[in-house]
């Protein structure tokens, strides 16, 4: 979320340096639809999308809802996942985020995307399977 925000002060700082010196009227109703597009697009949408995705994360599975009112949903039970792996991109790991793929032993895998603290996450999950699968005697 700090891209995005970055983004809307940027474009605010463009429409207030300068809108004016702008002497039309129609130029500055132009420029403020072009401010208000460009604000929709790199500011309104990346929000949007990151407060539509909530997980849950149970002692007995891990559930993703998505879409805009939390309508889909996709949940695994943990005898089901396998193992855990992390991937992270230059800006996800600046941001100490990243994606969590809970590999399943049938389908497809579950993705959390752009977790916070990714890593640490990702840990706390490898030891819950790990004791998990010692305490059913499930060898992984």
């Amino acid at each position: 979320m700090i891209l995005p925000v970055i983004g809307l002060f940027l474009d605010a700082a463009l429409y207030f340096f300068v809108d004016w010196r702008l002497t039309e009227s129609w130029q500055h109703q132009a420029f403020l639809a072009v401010v208000l597009i460009i604000g929709l697009l790199f500011w309104f949408i990346p929000s949007l999308k990151f407060f539509t995705n909530r997980y849950e994360l149970t002692s007995t599975r891990a559930v993703v809802h998505s879409g805009l009112f939390g309508t889909k949903t996709d949940e695994v039970p943990w005898g089901e996942i396998t193992g855990v792996s992390i991937s992270r991109g230059v800006t996800s790991w600046l941001q100490g985020a990243g994606d969590i793929r809970l590999h399943r032993e049938f389908g497809q895998d579950l993705i959390l995307k752009r977790v916070p603290r990714a890593k640490k996450l990702t840990k706390e999950i490898e030891q819950f399977l790990g004791k998990r699968a010692r305490s059913t005697g499930v060898r992984k």
